[in-house]
């Protein structure tokens, strides 16, 4: 079952394209402007690496939020329209979530994971997850907050400071670092590796290895349900004072099986 999987949420792009769970190709793409030129060209390419076209796609796999805004709604649109003409399966995780799990398949020693990417505005999107399967499973939802607030959750909801692997372009700004590191995270008696890296993980690979699994890890979502999850309004709705939040879909919406021989 050949996955096909996205993350274009964040300013570092990744894709990975997986046979079942075998890896089969994996490529990071920062992006300073638009994904809106690069994003096809890059999916064809992996692609085509591989000896395969869009039409041998069993299944697609978007992050949905949070992040750019731009970056999810080109991510996200683009895998609807893909799932939807190709009649291959859909499924959509928050970047977070991704960010989760592939920090604990880079840690398989770690049993928690914090992602975190930077908000702007003094915030920090961020949330705990637990390690669960081939996947993760939510213990403190995803959330924009400024990090003081988000690391007393984390103590809170942790047995201790430096259990969870952090990671992500947001982690220095909740860890805090040299002088300003958190008092719970400074080294007692001898130096020890820190389990937390600044650098976005490997989101898509994660993803595509998960779909592999099958829906009883990661479930399918038709096209038409799929919505992007930016877990605060945008600056454009702050000063208009409007909200142009998608509205839920309809209920009712049948099921998407990516079944090619209906009509």
């Amino acid at each position: 079952m050949l996955n096909l999987a996205l993350d274009t949420a964040t300013p570092w792009g990744r894709f990975a394209l997986a046979d079942g769970d075998r890896l089969l190709a994996y490529r990071p793409l920062n992006i300073q402007g638009s994904y809106a030129d690069a994003l096809l060209p890059v999916i064809t390419d992996l692609l085509a690496e591989t000896g395969h076209g869009l039409a041998d796609l069993a299944g697609m796999g978007v992050t949905r939020g949070p992040g750019s805004f731009t970056g999810v709604r080109i991510g996200v649109a683009t895998a609807k329209a893909l799932a939807y003409a190709l009649s291959c399966e859909l499924v959509a995780v928050t970047t977070l979530e991704a960010m989760a799990a592939a920090l604990l398949h880079r840690h398989p020693a770690a049993e928690l994971a914090v992602p975190v990417l930077d908000a702007r505005r003094g915030e920090i999107f961020t949330g705990v997850y637990a390690r669960e399967g081939a996947w993760v499973r939510t213990l403190v939802p995803g959330a924009a907050a400024d990090p003081d607030t988000w690391w007393e959750k984390i103590v809170a909801a942790v047995p201790h400071a430096e259990s969870p692997v952090y990671g992500g372009e947001g982690a220095s700004l909740l860890l805090g670092q040299g002088p300003t590191l958190r008092p719970q995270l400074r080294a007692v008696g001898e130096p020890r590796l820190r389990v937390w890296t600044s650098s976005h993980p490997r989101t898509a690979e994660a993803l595509a290895l998960a779909m592999g699994r099958g829906p009883s890890v990661l479930p399918r979502i038709h096209p038409f349900s799929l919505t992007p999850r930016y877990l605060r309004v945008s600056d454009a709705e702050i000063k208009r004072r409007i909200d142009l939040t998608p509205l839920a879909p309809r209920d009712g919406i049948p099921a998407h099986d990516g079944d090619r021989t209906s009509s």
